[in-house]
């Protein structure tokens, strides 16, 4: 039976999880509020990207005492070993802990021993548990936390919280993916429209942030780029247009869209 403290922690939780602004932060104060109810050594908290034949990427992964070499072995596992597999097979959000997943039968079994050689023992790691975050059998991320030999395994109640905790997180990353979905499409129609007026791809994505007012130092930070590489495609968009100013290309995209309605 949970505890005051803990329904408390976990309406604590539940409110961190809606109420915070973006994915990254809620990843990075879900799991320190989390450690205050549930304890841990190490933990990661990331969201897959599956790509065409089922293979799965970890995205914007944070992590509490994790060397980011490990997590990418942890990437590794997941596509390749039936024991890390297990679970996110079922593709269902769910809670779950190692020693639920391992029968006596399969310690010594090769998968078992792959995950013990080339991940828990790097980390110390002597049990681990987790939640499995899924939406119509997409898988949505994973929240895996880890302990040493120097703790206890996890116990009922601990599993409990996650369990009352995982449906919380599901829906904030299924409301989340499909808000990107909707900007994706729109950024996509939008660029669209702006290789239609005979922009590349590339100037189309700078016009279109320029109707963003980002500045050239915006730009340049968004896309990765220098700002003397911006500053070249925002010579040739103006070109191309006809304008010699930011203002001059707003409004001349503007009264291209007006004449398509």
């Amino acid at each position: 039976m949970l505890t005051n403290s803990e329904w408390l922690g976990i309406n604590e939780l539940s409110l961190l999880i809606h109420g915070t602004d973006t994915i990254r932060d809620m990843q990075r104060y879900f799991l320190e509020a989390l450690r205050n109810i549930v304890p841990f050594e190490r933990a990661a908290f990331f969201l897959f990207h599956e790509e065409t034949g089922g293979l799965l990427v970890l995205q914007s992964p944070f992590c509490i005492h994790m060397n980011p070499e490990i997590v990418k072995a942890y990437g590794r596992l997941i596509n390749t070993n039936g024991i890390c597999r297990r679970v996110i097979s079922l593709r269902r959000t769910m809670a779950y802990r190692s020693s639920d997943l391992v029968t006596p039968d399969e310690e010594v079994t090769d998968s078992v021993t792959e995950v013990r050689k080339s991940f828990l023992l790097p980390n110390e790691v002597s049990f681990y548990s987790g939640i499995v975050l899924a939406d119509d059998r997409k898988l949505l991320g994973e929240v895996v936390l880890y302990r040493t030999d120097r703790q206890r395994d996890f116990t009922d109640n601990e599993m409990e919280i996650l369990d009352r905790l995982k449906d919380h997180l599901a829906i904030r990353l299924r409301r989340e993916r499909k808000e990107c979905q909707v900007q994706q499409h729109e950024k996509d129609q939008e660029e669209s429209q702006l290789i239609a007026m005979g922009l590349t791809p590339r100037e189309s994505e700078i016009a279109s942030l320029v109707m963003k007012q980002y500045s050239t130092e915006d730009i340049s930070r968004h896309l990765v780029i220098s700002q003397y590489t911006t500053k070249k495609h925002l010579h040739h968009i103006f070109a191309k247009l006809g304008v010699s100013s930011r203002l001059q290309l707003m409004e001349a995209i503007r009264t291209w869209e007006r004449a398509r309605e």
